[in-house]
């Protein structure tokens, strides 16, 4: 039996739809383990904790704001995929200042968070 396999998401920061182009991405952080060697064995592994991050292509409209999108802290995001599990970002931030391709009429962020929570 085939089951359906994530295609594509929607992105909603508090309460309100993001008019996103397809291809956005979730990091629900955690930890990067780098190993540790010496004396030609590895001994083991350090943690270094990351911190949950969202990327997504915003479309510009009229009435897109720029400086808005850049000021955003505090935020909460809710991320769905289309085969319904759901994620929620907590006291999001946008990480980088939000720059307009004119050409694409697009607006890439990057969101960081301090916390990912699986939800559905």
């Amino acid at each position: 039996m085939s089951k359906k396999i994530t295609g594509s998401a929607t992105i909603n920061l508090d309460g309100d739809e993001l008019k996103t182009e397809d291809g956005a991405t979730l990091n629900p952080g955690g930890a990067n383990r780098t190993a540790k060697t010496g004396g030609r064995k590895v001994h083991g592994f350090q943690e270094e904790m990351v911190e949950p991050s969202l990327e997504c292509t915003v479309m510009h409209t009229k009435d897109t704001s720029l400086r808005e999108l850049s000021d955003i802290t505090g935020a909460t995001v809710f991320f769905e995929t289309d085969t319904g599990r759901e994620y929620v970002l907590r006291d999001a931030w946008v990480s980088e200042p939000a720059v307009l391709n004119a050409k694409e009429g697009t607006v890439p962020l990057k969101f960081g968070a301090v916390a990912c929570e699986e939800i559905g």
